[in-house]
């Protein structure tokens, strides 16, 4: 029997790998094609600041996975998207894609929902931006991203004055940290996030030019007073019988290295819980000024509208009455609006 053609053999292995792959598959192949584009040859770069990912490339892996991810976390996103995407070259996915100088800090629970991380990320770049940058251009440095998932030991370095975490945070180009909240406030329950507070409430004492600590939810920065009401509401009441002390890690030696650091410093656990309820009543306050003054701006064009709408009125009876008695020849009805005859 004769061998088939090479050419259709190869047509037919081709065709036939395709059929092979998952949708999910696909998909990573096609994100890695755009990378490849966008960025054609990934180098390394040093850990720390110079690896943040811009917000618009956040944006996109979410538009490309969409389907996929749905409601899950982080820790689907870096086990099913992160470490396969880059398992070519070995790198973060910040070094994959093009990776940006640190503008912010982002302090988050991997648990906590991808489309809310990248929403609430989204409305905190619309708040923070400053022209002529447009908001996907914010660059943020995220563990999950920043991070070269393949070498975990190395970014955390001998201890954490080495870890790649620390020296984002530190870096002169980093303006603040946005910590991703929702309603039950579950940053604020791992030692991890707790440690971020803590250097940052450091930082901020030290430089005039970072902005410290930014609550961001999904409908807005808290301290613009433009996040809605209940969502603030909710994690004021969730922070009032919070305490910190109580975070958890998985490591427990973790946990105990942050707690030992917390309570060396100048009031301890008290200092850290009354730096956190600051915070949000700060935001609050400022939340409680700004719903006053659009209330009085609509107040005000409610007021002005109706008086417009009376004037209107009356105006019109007259008009009415003006041309009623015009056409059966009786003199016009004075009014206050009337011009006067002299």
């Amino acid at each position: 029997m004769p061998h088939p053609p090479r050419i259709a053999v190869l047509f037919h292995g081709t065709a036939a790998s395709r059929r092979e792959l998952s949708p999910m598959q696909r998909k990573l192949r096609r994100h890695c094609k755009n990378l490849l584009r966008t960025n054609p040859a990934p180098i390394r770069t040093p850990k720390g600041p110079e690896r943040a990912i811009k917000a618009g490339h956040l944006v996109d892996v979410a538009d490309a996975f969409n389907d996929r991810i749905r409601h899950r976390d982080m820790y689907y996103v870096a086990t099913n998207i992160i470490k396969p995407v880059t398992r070519t070259h070995r790198l973060s996915y910040a070094e994959c894609v093009g990776p940006q100088m640190v503008d912010w800090f982002v302090s988050h629970y991997w648990g906590t929902s991808f489309r809310h991380f990248v929403s609430t990320l989204q409305k905190h770049s619309e708040a923070v931006v400053e022209p002529p940058a447009t908001p996907p251009d914010v660059a943020y440095w995220i563990c999950s991203f920043s991070n070269n998932q393949w070498q975990i030991e190395e970014e955390l370095g001998a201890g954490w004055e080495e870890s790649s975490f620390f020296l984002a945070l530190k870096s002169p180009r980093c303006v603040g940290t946005a910590m991703i909240l929702d309603d039950e406030a579950l940053p604020l329950t791992r030692a991890w996030c707790l440690f971020e507070v803590l250097q940052t409430k450091i930082i901020r004492t030290t430089r005039e030019n970072f902005r410290g600590l930014y609550l961001c939810t999904i409908t807005g920065v808290l301290q613009n007073g433009k996040s809605g009401v209940d969502l603030p509401m909710r994690i004021a009441e969730r922070l009032a019988s919070l305490r910190l002390e109580n975070a958890t890690a998985s490591v427990q030696k973790d946990k105990e290295m942050i707690g030992e650091l917390v309570s060396k410093m100048p009031g301890g656990f008290q200092a850290m819980n009354h730096f956190l309820r600051r915070n949000i009543s700060e935001a609050l306050r400022t939340m409680q000024a700004v719903f006053t003054s659009e209330l009085e701006t609509l107040l005000h064009k409610l007021d002005n509208a109706e008086l417009e709408s009376e004037q209107d009125s009356e105006d019109n009876i007259v008009l009415c009455v003006d041309e009623y008695n015009s056409q059966r020849g009786f003199a016009a009805v004075p009014s206050e609006h009337s011009v006067p005859i002299s």
